[in-house]
């Protein structure tokens, strides 16, 4: 029989684990690798840590080098940056393409920088990508441009197809990659993956759209993100040239295929070119994409990290319940599995049925009021700093309304959107501004049917589609959950979420 432990000893099984899943990370900042290398793993297991690190070590290895670290949105990266300089307060930054040290952009600001350097050259690539020589591409496409070019078409095409969803899809996955610019090229297109079959005459509908969409497009000078991307990597590709001499990509499951073709067109294929930590578990944005069909070969340089750091056992559990309902594949397009535990105990998720909107945001304010510490307390552990308490919704009209009945209650809170959060408050933000951020306390509000996941009608073209938007909203929840470090609570009125059932 082993001996007992006596409160307050540390767990020593526990050290044991933490510190061999540490030493593993470890290896992997300081591997040298053959080429591309892939780490996956679940939220809170170290990917990001991971790569940050190791962007410092490739500097120290060469002080000349050119290094790229980036992410799916402006948000991450500038938490990037944060935890650059935190690590090491006389890193050299990087401010422009092509310049030592590392540099920390999301992506579409990367590409946007390219095509800017690229200058008046860039008008016969776009020829190839959009489809018409131009050399007026950096302004930014409106959001509402598919919905216009499916109107103004007016096509006999069903409302599963002629939609935003689908036609956005359409291009960034079949269109774009493939460097289509003809009906004919469209007509003859391979559509592996697409799900919805589309015969000759719904081919026709769906290009005088996208043609539409792009006439739109060329005469207000604009692009789409995925059209500067490709525009990028294509520029790249025909003058020869890369910028960076190694580049790390953070949340790389969020990324789209003309994302991924910028990616190997800006480091030379090589040893350490190109380093992907990434969790399928968590892809919040587009479609499946699979890393060989854009030119970014693994070859068995691919790991998994499978011990949570920031969650409590009890919150994971919670969180994994969502995923067991989906079937994902990895970025080398192999199921992905649920294999994850944590270093960490903590209290069991906490739940609130309400049967009225007014009633959930008086259970929210009493449990707020709950976990902040009184005026003449100091912070202790069940008394966190205000700023780490956050309430997570799943869209910005429920973050205001949530704001607002907060705010009546006598409940001060701070409303999250781009900006990074400030101390002093509470935080209420969406579950996608949540990404790559941690807090003491979580309360997921309004998690019934109807708010997560939302309507899919969009998503109806084909199974596929459906199932695949599906995928994301479980993913989205279980990123949410997986914010909290201490304690998870989750609240609804109504009938909760089918993503629990």
């Amino acid at each position: 029989m082993g001996a007992q432990q006596r409160p307050g000893q540390p767990d020593l099984a526990a050290l044991v684990t933490s510190l061999t899943a540490w030493l593993r990370q470890r290896k992997y900042v300081t591997g040298h690798y053959k080429g591309v290398f892939r780490l996956s793993g679940g939220a809170g297991t170290g990917k990001t840590v991971v790569a940050v690190h190791r962007a410092l070590e490739l500097l120290r290895r060469n002080p000349r080098a050119r290094i790229l670290l980036t992410t799916y949105t402006r948000n991450l990266a500038d938490d990037l940056s944060v935890q650059l300089r935190r690590l090491d307060e006389d890193v050299r930054p990087a401010d422009k393409l092509g310049q030592s040290g590392i540099l920390v952009p999301g992506i579409d600001s990367l590409a946007w920088a390219v095509v800017q350097q690229a200058g008046e050259s860039i008008a016969p690539i776009a020829q190839q990508v959009p489809g018409a020589a131009r050399a007026g591409v950096l302004a930014a496409t409106p959001y509402n441009a598919w919905r216009e070019a499916v109107t103004d078409a007016d096509t006999d095409l069903h409302a599963s197809i002629a939609n935003q969803a689908f036609m956005e899809a359409e291009y960034a996955m079949i269109v774009l990659p493939g460097r289509i610019t003809t009906e004919q090229q469209y007509i003859r297109a391979r559509r592996q993956g697409r799900g919805v079959a589309l015969d000759r005459t719904r081919r026709i509908q769906v290009w005088k759209v996208i043609q539409t969409y792009r006439d739109t497009a060329r005469l207000s000078d604009s692009t789409d993100f995925g059209e500067k991307a490709l525009l990028a990597a294509t520029w790249l590709r025909e003058n020869h040239t890369t910028r960076f001499d190694h580049v790390l990509v953070d949340e790389g499951q969020d990324l789209s295929p003309a994302h991924l073709l910028l990616l190997r067109a800006l480091v030379a294929e090589g040893p350490d070119d190109l380093f992907l930590a990434e969790d399928s578990h968590q892809r919040i944005y587009g479609n499946k994409v699979t890393l060989s069909k854009y030119g970014i070969n693994i070859r068995g340089r691919s790991r998994r990290l499978t011990l949570n750091y920031r969650t409590t056992a009890q919150n994971l559990h919670w969180a994994m319940r969502i995923l067991s309902g989906g079937e994902y594949v990895d970025l080398e397009g192999d199921t992905e599995k649920h294999e994850y535990r944590s270093s960490r105990s903590g209290p069991m998720p906490v739940t609130r049925h309400a049967a009225t909107p007014s009633e959930e945001l008086d259970n929210a304010a009493m449990m707020i009021r709950s976990w902040l510490p009184l005026d003449h307390e100091v912070q202790t552990l069940r008394a966190p700093a205000p700023e780490t308490i956050a309430v997570l919704v799943r869209d910005k009209y429920r973050r205001d309304t949530v704001v607002s009945g907060l705010q009546e209650r006598g409940v001060q809170v701070r409303s999250v959107d781009r900006e990074n959060p400030r101390p002093g408050k509470p935080l209420v933000m969406t579950m996608h501004r949540a990404k790559g951020l941690e807090f003491t306390h979580v309360l997921l509000f309004d998690v019934q049917e109807g708010a997560i996941p939302r309507a899919l009608k969009d998503y109806d073209a084909s199974p596929e589609d459906k199932a695949d938007a599906m995928l994301r909203e479980r993913s989205l929840l279980y990123v949410a959950a997986t914010r909290a470090r201490d304690l998870l609570a989750v609240s609804w009125h109504g009938k909760v979420t089918p993503l629990l059932g």
